[in-house]
């Protein structure tokens, strides 16, 4: 499979440092086992979607991934390969210039997917998609993956996110906090029961008696970490508090991000 390799990348837009001296690693290697600019064929090796732009408003959605394919030595028959699985066959002959957000995005996906490439970079590739379209991304990316590419997927959507990836690099002020795999870093995350009752007081007084932490989320809401279901219902029955619901969650990949970069409690 290939790999891609970040060492000390920096990137700064005016007076704001983005990235400060990045080193990652995904899997081994460079790209390809070299650096992208040293590629032969960079379009067959890397496919990347950094933003739904850069298309000429009155080429037609095939014409443009022709002019991309000539440029960049592809058979331009690939174009109509691309649209099809990114779903865009019946609006090939369109013009872009009337394309919504969402279909300008499987179009760039469209034009990285042009030279079958064994690494996918893509920049929030969900934005503009309505719900058919993010399920459809999910299984897409996914498949890409399962071929046995590498696939980079950039998100703030967390919740989005966790439902497709294998392994998860965190990025807060420009520098690596973490980078494991997925359940990895959630299997370490706090779990937390969440319970419902008309004696919030009662039962927090309770648990708090029993070791829980103990936080109270809303009217009749409480949140428990440091107690399973089974000891939570102990000290109700025990307490003759009355619950209304109870449940178990563990932590979703927004909450170890918020924990990890030290923003948990402030969701502004």
């Amino acid at each position: 499979m290939a790999a891609i390799s970040v060492q000390g990348l920096t990137k700064r837009f005016g007076d704001v440092l983005a990235v400060d001296q990045l080193d990652l690693e995904i899997d081994q290697g460079t790209v390809a086992g070299r650096p992208y600019r040293e590629l032969p064929d960079p379009a067959r090796r890397v496919g990347a979607v950094l933003e739904a732009s850069g298309f000429h408003p009155g080429r037609s959605a095939r014409d443009h991934l022709r002019v991309l394919a000539v440029a960049a030595g592809i058979d331009p028959g690939r174009a109509d390969q691309a649209l099809e699985r990114t779903g865009l066959a019946a609006a090939g002959r369109r013009r872009v210039g009337g394309f919504s957000l969402g279909m300008r995005q499987r179009l760039g996906l469209a034009g990285a997917l042009l030279g079958d490439p064994e690494v996918l970079i893509l920049d929030e590739p969900a934005n503009g998609l309505d719900p058919e379209g993010v399920h459809w991304l999910r299984g897409l990316v996914r498949g890409l993956a399962d071929e046995g590419r590498t696939v980079l997927v950039s998100s703030h959507v967390l919740a989005e996110v966790a439902q497709t990836v294998d392994q998860v690099v965190i990025i807060d002020r420009g520098r690596l906090v973490a980078q494991s795999t997925l359940a990895a870093l959630t299997a370490g995350a706090d779990r937390a029961v969440r319970v419902r009752t008309p004696q919030p007081d009662a039962l927090r007084d309770l648990l708090v008696a029993r070791g829980a932490r103990v936080a109270l989320d809303g009217p009749g809401q409480l949140t428990v970490t440091g107690a399973t279901t089974e000891q939570v219902g102990q000290a109700a029955a025990a307490g003759g508090v009355v619950l209304h619901e109870m449940r178990f969650e563990r932590s979703n990949l927004e909450d170890v991000f918020l924990e990890l970069t030290g923003k948990k409690g402030d969701r502004s």
